[in-house]
């Protein structure tokens, strides 16, 4: 159990879970000897049109006025009196404002903390911040940003093993038994995952040519009703198939489904999915079923990711998937970033 005595890494978080999964994970990078407290504090959401007066006139308006509109007078004198805060960390673009204007404050309040943001700075000055995650490659070498193509979340971790072990035995699964996670998002303007129809044959060809290995089916909060349905109905009586459906409140850990697996099947649609998959260092397939579509960012991206041997596009249709688990690099990325960051900080 940590000491309330310890120095404090204060996370801002909007609310939404795909930016909270970054800082998550940058705090654990900077927290591996866990010598620090990590706090959240959910920021206000002020009218966009005053967020961008504050950003065009930032350098003009009172820096703890505008702070007030994301962040109580109240919280900045429990803030204050901690003390200790060694950095402060978000990621999105609603908190850039607070990120910036909250280091300020500390320090005119005696306390230096460093700040850290993961987003692209949309008008805001590079020098408002310490550190500036990015997975834009033309940032690569440019202080104050932090190139990575992998952007760390929640399940970064230096105990992949123990880890590993801990969700089978939560999961009740064998040390021996093969496990499959299958990751199902949604199409979205960008990226079209294919029919259900398409993704029900797959999987059945797949448990098909694996008789002995179990399959974990996952999809997520944008999955439609009526595809979970479909899944539902031609799946659920295979026995090597398990039924993970967000739709239907299904309360079993995701994380500890991914963590307990082999091999990883992700849509495309999600690239936080697909890093939270990347971090775990397994094999991760990107599924390209016969109708599924990306825009040229989404493809760039993966070929990108492709190219370094962490990830494969694949049609699902190669039963010999197996045999591609050669073709990966399983780069340790915890400890990568670490190094990056520590040489940053």
């Amino acid at each position: 159990m940590m000491s309330p005595d310890l120095t404090t890494i204060l996370i801002l978080t909007d609310g939404r879970p795909g930016h909270e999964t970054q800082s998550t994970g940058i705090a654990t990078i900077l927290n591996k000897e866990e010598n620090y407290r990590v706090e959240y504090l959910n920021i206000q959401h002020p009218k966009k049109w005053l967020k961008q007066f504050f950003k065009m006139a930032f350098s003009l308006l009172p820096k703890q006025w505008m702070l007030n509109s994301f962040i109580s007078a109240e919280q900045l004198s429990h803030l204050v009196a901690t003390k200790k805060i060694q950095y402060i960390l978000s990621a999105g673009g609603d908190t850039l404002l607070p990120n910036a204007l909250l280091k300020m404050y500390l320090a005119e309040q005696g306390i230096k903390a460093k700040n850290i943001i993961a987003t692209s700075l949309r008008g805001m000055p590079p020098k408002a911040y310490d550190i500036v995650f990015t997975i834009d490659e033309n940032k690569k070498n440019q202080s104050p940003y932090l190139y990575y193509p992998i952007a760390p979340n929640k399940l970064l971790s230096f105990n992949l093993e123990e880890e590993q072990g801990k969700a089978r035995q939560l999961l009740t699964i064998s040390k021996d038994l093969n496990v499959w996670s299958i990751l199902i998002g949604a199409t979205t303007q960008d990226v079209n995952i294919g029919p259900v129809t398409e993704w029900i044959g797959a999987i059945q060809n797949l448990v098909t040519a694996y008789p002995d290995d179990i399959f974990f089916i996952c999809t997520s909060r944008r999955t439609p009703v009526e595809f979970e349905k479909a899944l539902r109905s031609e799946l659920q009586n295979i026995s090597k198939v398990k039924l993970i459906l967000f739709g239907e409140g299904n309360l079993t850990s995701v994380a500890d489904i991914m963590h307990a697996s082999n091999i990883i099947i992700c849509s495309p649609d999600s690239t936080s999915m697909v890093s939270e998959s990347l971090m775990l260092e397994k094999p991760v397939f990107i599924a390209q079923l016969l109708s599924t579509t990306m825009n040229e960012g989404f493809k760039e991206y993966y070929t990108k990711i492709q190219q370094k041997g962490w990830l494969q596009l694949n049609s699902l249709n190669n039963l010999d998937i197996v045999y591609e688990l050669e073709k990966f690099d399983y780069s340790m990325h915890a400890d990568i970033l670490l190094e990056k960051f520590n040489a940053a900080t």
